[in-house]
């Protein structure tokens, strides 16, 4: 009844301490009588600060003094019926600078000051479940002792029974002998982690951040009964390494998007996608006969998960995991009998597996971070990899079923410095080329271990080699992609310990061509006249040496996308980027047609224009306040206007394409000619708030009728006529919400027309419930409700079917029958989404999480 001043939680998360005025509160969550909580008096001031000790068997409260109580709550022990959960053992009131010797919880005064121990970590996903299976009304009681009990325990041992040996999940620390927490190992703890240091090379891969996490509960509907279908998965993700594939014989051609694995068939266009992993794909690995692929991601438990699949049926044969961190490489033997898998630099370390059952037969940790592997081209038993120790000979030994790993360790030659070895190819049956993060490659003996020659191929990290014959690809840091000829090696001969310096008379570079980011990942023929090769800006490109030419045969974002929409003939989709360009796809063929580049400025939103307008024309707008509008058809810039000045949220073409209308960051929305670029209208009634959406539909009887959404929950609705220069507000909708929000950031609104009935506003924002409202603006009231399981980060109304996606931080895409409330949940984003989109036809429908642009087929529910 009075104001809750401090409140602190047991480490299992079972019981509460609340302190209220001058009592102090106990509430235990497994309470299955009205009564649950305990009042405990002492202080005669109100009560400032309380805490659990870091045992767990006693507990700290600050006022007018500073009183220790003992915590004597037993949940086994069921026959202790009188005993109060605190107990006072002791109060002081400490004057400043007077030491006292204070008994806790054992009686046995301190010899030293406890060591601190870490803070709980809480597994929300558990709690949530917990709190929303088993949380009822909480009721006071004042001085009732109850009976704790643990769900699905037996009765206690007699009242004789020691109350604290039966307890099992609290922590005990021996104050006398503290060994359960050893200062020599949590300094040798301290220090692994201190020295697992991000390598200095591009080189290694390292997951994006994300702040999202996956919502494990989810169940996906299964084929045929799905509602939707995944169509196609627009780009490849640049940030993985090695996470693209090609066998020229077997005509295979995968990579990887977020958390797909995508086989694509370059004959015919087509997409295949192999679903099963939750987080971003970091490699891909193809046996030399083309039949199993390997992919390996990160899962929410923290240990990497590897899928085996089978190419023809898309089937994964199996799941292993062996590595704690992510996965830096995998490698199949030339015989496909033997399969290896490299952790990265948090968990450095090779795996090797049988192909035959994937079972793991051997396993070697290393010290320090190791960045790529590849097995030798004709000797089963070798295998190489190289990192930051240098180049590491590997030697395969088998004894019936015992397997072993014979490690050889060199370090880059002094001609090089200090330096990290970076990739590596065998070369013939007798070489080995390793490159490093400055530029150089190394040529190595593999018989005597020794470097043979060092020359420099680049003037950036070499992240990318591949050897044919005597022809040698790098690809580097630069963005170059260089052809050696590197005959002359043959020639040469070990002198000791010494290696030869090339300065550019023996090695030369028989082609070079300059790319659009750095090289992560190449496959060629065998006689490296034609390839694939990825870049970090989520290109794949096909090379072709020969005529010395390149097609881009994948295109994506390499930043965040914020948009994508469809031409209201759906013939074309448009995209937009934190990088500044808006791209132009066809959605056929998924080709990007065009590209729209503005430097130094992120491109927040994009329209097309209106099919009674010309259609191949669309408006953007910038971080700059400025809106440029493009002509497809001549592929430039048509105007630039500058209606605002600030970043652009949102921009709509009106219903009759006379106007653009768009709002910034600070709340204004500005009304454009398109013919002349003049702003005729500002309206200021969002000032002050970010606008996030504006949609324009057409009105019955002439006119039209829009509205404009903003982050402080407002919508406002407008009729207009553009030809008569008319713009009324026709309603202004507040939605409410309670003054706190739990979380990171407030979930965006969210607004639009109800395409069944365009007089209905469906809106979704933060509020005291997360749900769909549906609000009716001939009746003046909400009319429907549809409640969700997460906060909504984007919607999209579809206009057939009575179908609505939402997307959510959780990374689930949500397709609801605004109807009847089914719904089906689909997963194969690897973060949250930010937006999605229907087609205007419905059948189609975009969704986004950061880079990944995914294509749905829409059926029905």
């Amino acid at each position: 009844k009075h104001l809750c001043s401090s409140l602190a939680v047991s480490e299992d998360g079972r019981f509460l301490l609340t302190a209220g005025h001058n009592a102090v509160k106990v509430w235990d969550y497994n309470m299955q009588y009205h009564h649950n909580s305990q009042m405990f008096i002492g202080h005669s001031q109100p009560i400032h600060q309380l805490s659990f000790t870091p045992d767990q068997l006693g507990v700290i409260s600050v006022g007018d003094a500073i009183f220790i109580w003992d915590f004597l709550a037993n949940p086994a022990d069921q026959s202790v019926n009188n005993c109060s959960r605190l107990n006072l053992s002791n109060a002081y009131s400490l004057k400043a600078g007077e030491v006292k010797e204070v008994q806790l919880s054992n009686g046995i005064p301190r010899q030293t000051a406890p060591l601190p121990s870490s803070q709980p970590q809480l597994d929300v996903s558990t709690l949530d479940h917990t709190v929303h299976s088993g949380l009822g009304c909480l009721s006071v009681s004042e001085d009732v002792p109850t009976n704790p009990t643990i769900p699905g325990h037996g009765s206690s041992p007699g009242p004789a029974a020691d109350p604290r040996s039966a307890v099992s999940f609290l922590k005990v620390t021996d104050l006398e002998n503290p060994s359960s927490l050893n200062p020599n190992h949590a300094e040798s703890i301290e220090l692994n982690e201190n020295s697992r240091e991000r390598p200095d090379c591009y080189k290694h891969f390292i997951p994006r951040f994300k702040t999202s996490s996956i919502d494990q509960s989810i169940a996906t509907p299964q084929p045929p009964a799905e509602g939707m279908k995944l169509k196609a998965v627009i780009g490849y993700n640049g940030n993985g390494r090695g996470n693209m594939v090609w066998s020229p014989d077997q005509g295979l051609f995968a990579y990887s998007c977020g958390c797909v694995v995508v086989v694509e068939y370059l004959h015919t266009g087509s997409q295949r996608h192999l679903q099963g992993h939750s987080e971003e794909i970091s490699c891909l690995a193809l046996t030399n006969d083309g039949q199993t692929m390997a992919s390996a991601a990160s899962s929410s438990g923290g240990r990497s998960l590897i899928y085996i699949w089978d190419v023809q049926s898309g089937a994964h044969r199996s799941i292993i995991s062996y590595h704690k961190g992510a996965v830096q490489s995998l490698a199949f033997s030339r015989d496909d009998l033997l399969f290896l898998s490299v952790g990265d630099f948090t968990d450095p370390g090779l795996a090797l597996w049988s192909s035959k059952d994937f079972q793991l037969v051997c396993s070697v940790s290393m010290s320090r971070p190791i960045h790529d592997a590849a097995f030798s081209p004709s000797a089963a038993s070798h295998m190489a990899c190289v990192g930051s120790q240098g180049v590491h000979f590997c030697l395969i030994q088998s004894q019936g079923h015992n397997v072993d790993l014979k490690v050889k360790s060199v370090t880059a030659p002094a001609e090089v410095g200090g330096v990290e070895l970076t990739a590596l190819c065998y070369h013939m049956d007798s070489f080995l080329f390793t490159s490093t993060n400055k530029g150089h490659v190394c040529a190595w003996d593999i018989t005597t271990l020794n470097c043979l020659m060092v020359w420099e191929a680049d003037d950036g990290e070499i992240g990318v080699l591949l050897c044919r014959g005597n022809r040698l690809l790098t690809g580097s840091k630069a963005h170059r992609l260089r052809l050696w000829d590197v005959e002359a090696l043959q020639g040469s001969e070990t002198k000791g310990n010494i290696c030869s310096v090339d300065r550019g008379t023996k090695m030369v570079v028989e082609q070079e061509l300059t790319l659009d980011g750095m090289l992560v990942s190449a496959a060629f023929d065998i006689s490296m006249e034609m390839g694939i090769v990825g870049t970090t800006a989520g290109t794949l490109w096909y090379i072709n040496w020969s005529d010395n030419s390149n097609i881009r045969l994948v295109s994506g974002h390499q930043n965040k996308v914020n948009d994508v929409v469809f031409s209201f003939d759906e013939s074309h989709f448009a995209t937009c980027s934190e990088d500044g360009s808006v791209r132009v796809w066809l959605t056929s063929s998924y080709e990007l047609v065009v590209q729209f580049q503005v430097l130094n400025q992120a491109c927040g939103c994009v329209c097309w224009s209106p099919s009674s307008k010309n259609s191949s024309c669309l408006a953007a707008g910038y971080s700059d306040g400025t809106v440029r509008i493009f002509r497809l058809a001549s592929t430039e810039m048509e105007r630039k206007l500058h209606p605002l000045h600030v970043a652009v949220t949102a921009i709509q073409y009106s219903a009759s394409g006379d106007v653009i209308i768009s709002a910034g960051e600070n709340g204004l929305v500005a009304v454009s000619s398109s013919l002349d670029g003049a702003t005729v209208h500002v309206i200021r009634d969002h000032k002050g708030s970010i606008v996030s959406s504006i949609q324009c539909v057409n009105k019955q009887g002439g006119g039209e009728t829009w509205l404009a959404v903003s982050a402080d929950r407002r919508v406002s609705v407008w009729a207009s006529d553009w030809s008569k220069e008319k713009c009324e507000l026709l309603d202004w909708l507040s939605f409410p919400a309670p003054a706190n929000f739990k979380g990171d950031s407030l979930p965006p609104s969210l607004a639009a027309f109800y395409p069944a009935d365009p007089s209905v506003v469906v809106y979704s924002g933060y509020g005291a419930e997360k749900e769909l409202s549906f609000y009716s603006l001939t009746k003046k009231q909400i009319v429907k409700k549809i409640a969700l399981p997460h906060w909504a980060t984007c919607m999209s109304l579809s206009s057939k079917n009575q179908l609505l996606a939402v997307g959510s931080k959780e990374r689930v895409l949500k397709l609801i029958r605004t109807d009847s409330g089914r719904f089906q949940d689909f997963s194969l984003h690897s973060d949250s989404l930010q937006t999605c989109h229907f087609s205007p036809s419905g059948t189609l429908l975009f969704s986004v999480a950061f880079d990944e642009v995914l294509l749905w087929e829409v059926h029905s529910l």
